[in-house]
């Protein structure tokens, strides 16, 4: 039996806690019809700065008419309703898509809640900015494979671009949920693997399904065919301590 000493130190060490990034907002497609039987309807009754991307669908009920929202904005619907003594509910379906920000996208390896990493400092929004189609995506996981690519994009292997061996900068591998690779920032390191270019917003919300809400879009410093480019690639959206090497 191991010996403990009924000693007490005079100070106690406090163990260091991960530092926890803010999860992403997830993303739903709401039902469009009365009272909102259009995006601009939305916009009217939340007051919303931007016209939600209209999507077509179908339903039990036959053809359908949804927009994509985030949970701040189904928040404020909720509220909405609630003051305007709606009692019908909403048809609202999360879905498990990688988030992407409207605009100025953040990039990997420079934390945006430091003076020296805000845009208007010295990452400028020049160097942040990434055309939007065709864009480099780098993958570092699953994606790497253009048998994979093909189903996921329903294309066949003579319209998919080929995979570039690629090195990507200031971010890290660890493992999430003890299977998946997940990809954090880390300025000044680098991963190993594949450019590949994406060339529609269909292709990428393709990507983006794949990966899930568990990850999100960020621009990224990459190096293939020995030229240096900015990309995109998924990093990893949840919390540190959800991570092990």
């Amino acid at each position: 039996m191991q010996h403990v000493s009924s000693k007490t130190s005079s100070s106690t060490s406090t163990p260091v806690r991960k530092r926890r990034r803010r999860r992403v907002e997830a993303t739903y497609l709401l039902r469009l019809e009365q009272p909102l039987p259009t995006p601009r309807d939305v916009v009217n009754a939340l007051g919303l700065s931007f016209v939600p991307q209209l999507e077509l669908g179908t339903t039990e009920d036959g053809a359908a008419s949804f927009c994509r929202l985030s949970q701040s904005c189904i928040n404020a619907l909720d509220s909405w309703a609630t003051k305007h003594d709606l009692h019908r509910g909403f048809t609202k379906v999360r879905i498990g898509l990688a988030h992407k920000a409207l605009r100025d996208l953040p990039l990997l390896g420079h934390d945006p809640t430091l003076p020296h990493h805000r845009p208007h400092t010295s990452v400028s929004q020049d160097k942040r900015h990434v055309p939007e189609y065709p864009v480099h995506y780098f993958f570092y996981g699953t994606l790497a494979s253009s048998a994979r690519l093909e189903r996921l994009f329903h294309l066949p292997a003579s319209k998919i671009p080929p995979l570039q061996p690629a090195t990507l900068f200031d971010g890290r591998i660890q493992i999430w949920a003890g299977r998946y690779r997940a990809l954090i920032d880390e300025p000044g390191a680098t991963v190993s693997g594949h450019a590949y270019i994406c060339g529609s917003s269909d292709q990428e919300d393709a990507l983006r399904t794949y990966e899930g809400d568990s990850y999100e879009v960020v621009a990224a410093r990459l190096m293939t065919n020995g030229e240096e480019l900015m990309g995109r690639t998924f990093r990893f959206a949840g919390f540190d301590d959800e991570l092990t090497e």
